[in-house]
């Protein structure tokens, strides 16, 4: 990882303290690689994690792909045939990254339904509001 000023490590104090930086601690710790995540959602990089031993927070901030958790998705609704929202938001709430509060978490799984039911991979039944998920009878194409 190589030598640090004392610049960074603050900055990288401030990073895992959740406090914002400014503009020039977010740049040198960018190009330096210390630091992932997207305004204001930034946490330490994998190596940074490694040498502090904070791996496990790491992989929590981190995200998974889409895939993922569109999987999750479609082995409950294959094992259960249908599902609620709170059903879904239940069997994703604690997966999704810890970068994100738990409006965000719900917007995520809001848009992952949304691209799935795009996707042709699950459709709704019944009113929007109590609307239940299953898989559709035709899927396109589910992901690997």
């Amino acid at each position: 990882m190589g030598e640090l000023n004392i610049f960074d490590v603050i900055a990288l104090d401030k990073v895992q303290k959740g406090k914002p930086l400014k503009e020039d601690e977010y740049k040198a710790l960018k190009a330096k690689r210390l630091i992932e995540g997207r305004r204001p959602n930034l946490y330490v990089s994998a190596k940074v994690a490694a040498a502090i031993e904070t791996r496990a927070d790491y992989i929590k901030r981190r995200a998974f792909d889409k895939n993922h958790y569109k999987k999750m998705i479609v082995e409950y609704l294959e094992k259960f045939t249908k599902a609620s929202r709170a059903d879904l938001d239940q069997l994703l709430m604690n997966k999704i990254s810890d970068a994100l509060d738990s409006s965000q978490k719900k917007n995520f799984i809001t848009n992952l339904l949304q691209e799935m039911r795009r996707e042709g991979i699950i459709e709704p039944i019944g009113p929007t509001r109590w609307a239940e998920w299953i898989l559709s009878k035709t899927p396109s194409e589910t992901p690997n």
